[in-house]
Formats: structure tokens, sequence, C-alpha cells
């Protein structure tokens, strides 16, 4: 019975050593990709949203290859994107993102690759904040890229964190207006989210996290994130 045993030890690690031997046989990846999405009109960086489930995600599609899936990782929220470790050869890329048609482009990938790219996003949002004690007063201005298009919604947010968007996990608190330019304040003093969770903010330096979003065409488009610091 121990020879048995024995035996069919020997051929299990002698079966794993082969499996393993054979996944070695793969190159590993020997490129990779990084750049950044630009406004076609201002060339600067669309701002996008929280890299993850709400994020905009990077489709790589393989060319003259026998591949049948895509390459897929999210973009950033500052709207730059990379991957290090996908392989040198031609891809098209699609951008799945708020932008008013579609964000593609072909490039070759060799080696660590640079590759920008240009879209138009539905609305340009600009916000600045100012503080005084716990109340933060958020200027803001949206812009629609056409004026036939319709902005139906504005958000203003906050958080603990420095990723922002209209995902119920990445804010705070959220404020909803119709107008396409003005204010939004929140007053954090009897905010039940700010006073339970005090001790995130006074371990970072008392700073919290503002950004406005704009709903266009039923697209959301962001502003960049503000850095704000509680008085």
């Amino acid at each position: 019975m121990k020879k048995i045993y024995l035996f069919l030890a020997s051929a299990c690690l002698l079966c794993l050593t082969s499996c393993l031997n054979d996944l070695d046989n793969y190159d590993a990846p020997n490129g990779g990709i990084k750049g950044t999405i630009y406004d076609a009109e201002t060339n600067k960086p669309i701002p996008l949203p929280v890299q993850g489930s709400t994020g905009v995600i990077i489709n790589m599609f393989e060319q003259n290859t026998d591949a049948t899936k895509s390459v897929d990782f999210y973009a950033k929220m500052d709207g730059t994107y990379e991957n290090s470790k996908i392989f040198n050869c031609d891809y098209k890329i699609v951008v799945n993102g708020p932008f008013v048609s579609a964000c593609e482009g072909m490039v070759t990938v060799n080696g660590q690759t640079s590759f920008d790219l240009k879209a138009t996003p539905y609305a340009r949002i600009s916000a600045t904040a100012q503080v005084s004690g716990k109340t933060v007063t958020v200027s803001y201005k949206v812009t629609p890229t056409n004026s036939n298009y319709n902005v139906s919604e504005v958000y203003g947010y906050w958080n603990f964190a420095p990723g922002v968007d209209n995902g119920a996990a990445n804010y705070a608190d959220r404020q909803t207006v119709k107008n396409t330019e003005g204010t939004i304040t929140f007053d954090l003093t009897s905010n039940p989210n700010f006073n339970s969770n005090i001790y995130k903010i006074n371990s970072n330096d008392n700073k919290i996290y503002i950004r406005v979003a704009a709903k266009t065409e039923g697209v959301i488009n962001y502003s960049d994130i503000l850095t704000v610091t509680i008085q």
C-alpha cells in the first residue's frame, strides 16, 4: 500500500511540475503604455471619475494577432492612464468616457510607450473654494461644449479621501442644484458625516476634498478636485 501512495504522490508531483513548466513557457509582457486624455479644444487633461468601479475604462485591442479579448484597465481622475505590463504589438485604443464622440486611436507599443488621446467632454466645469471656519463655499461655472446641450443637474461634493465622484462610496455629502453658475455651500458644523468622522479629517491635517460635476445630456463631467483645509 505504501508503494501505491508513493507512486501516486510522485505522479502528482510530476504533473504539477509539468504544468508549472508549461506556465513558465509563456513570455512575460514586454511593453507598456501611458498617456493623457486631453480636451481637443483646450488641450487640458479631461477630469475623470475615480479609478475603479465608477471609472473610465481603457480598452486595448491587439491588431493582427490571434487575441480575442481586449486588455482593459482604468484611467485616473486627472485624465492620465498607464499600464506597464502589456505585450509589444499594434493596438486599437477605445476609451469609454463622458465624451461627445468615441475617443480612440491606433498605437504601436514597443517597450514603454507614451501615447496621448483627444476627446471633447459634454461640459467643462471650473470651481474654486473658500473656507471660513467649518464653512466651505464653492464657486463654480458649467460650460456645455455645445449651446444645444442641456445641463439637467449640477452636483457639489465633499469627501474625506481624495477620490471624489458621483458614486455613493466616493463622497461624504452631495448637494444638487440646477443653475449652471453660482455657489454651493457646505456648512460642516452640524454635518453628521463630518462630526462622526472628525478623527479622519484631523489625522489628515484637517484636509477635505471638494469637487463639482454636471450632468449634461445624461452624461456626468467633473471639475478638478480641490483640496481645502478646515480651520
